[in-house]
């Protein structure tokens, strides 16, 4: 008897030790790894919509991942993997983001990523990659996220935040202070 007891007890302590590290999403589902797609929405009333592309300079086409200026808008569905071999999505692990549906003008793969010479996040295959990027509790009280891109080396990690530019586009940056709080929600389909 005292067997099965300890057997639960451990059972159980697995379970809510590993429960607290999972990516949940705006229904209190697990993420999923390499699955189901997800719109980015801020947890700040009155700050913007979901995460989406956004033109900057002269592009004729949108290649930074911004956010969309309407609270109404839900953003672009993305889809967040790992490769650790697992359904769902773990705080802390190293993921990729791609959007899933872009424009046709648009660079593909839209997996995200940080080129050499700046600090926005971008679309697109590029071989001069930095880094990658890591999902962190916001708080320890709610089920809200913040993104980490990390360069090469973990001493040089920042969170990304969003930036407004001369033209007051909202666009996703590396920031040392004032990250982008978000939560995931589950994106419908059209």
């Amino acid at each position: 008897m005292k067997t099965v007891f300890l057997a639960f007890f451990f059972f159980f302590l697995f379970v809510f030790a590993t429960a607290d590290d999972t990516v949940l999403d705006t229904d209190g589902k697990p993420v999923i790894n390499n699955g189901s797609q997800y719109n980015i929405l801020p947890t700040l009333r009155g700050t913007g919509g979901g995460l989406t592309l956004t033109i900057v300079g002269k592009e004729k086409c949108p290649t930074a991942v911004g956010q969309a200026p309407s609270e109404l808008s839900n953003g672009l569905p993305v889809r967040i993997s790992s490769r650790e071999e697992t359904e769902i999505i773990k705080i802390g692990w190293r993921v990729g983001i791609e959007f899933m549906a872009v424009p046709r003008c648009s660079p593909k793969p839209s997996l995200w990523h940080v080129p050499m010479d700046s600090d926005y996040v971008k679309i697109g295959a590029d071989e001069r990659l930095r880094g990658s990027f890591s999902i962190e509790r916001a708080s320890s009280s709610e089920d809200v996220y913040k993104f980490i891109q990390c360069p090469s080396s973990p001493f040089s990690c920042k969170d990304l935040g969003i930036e407004f530019d001369k033209e007051g586009n909202g666009r996703l940056v590396r920031v040392n202070y004032n990250p982008f709080i978000f939560r995931f929600k589950k994106a419908t389909r059209n």
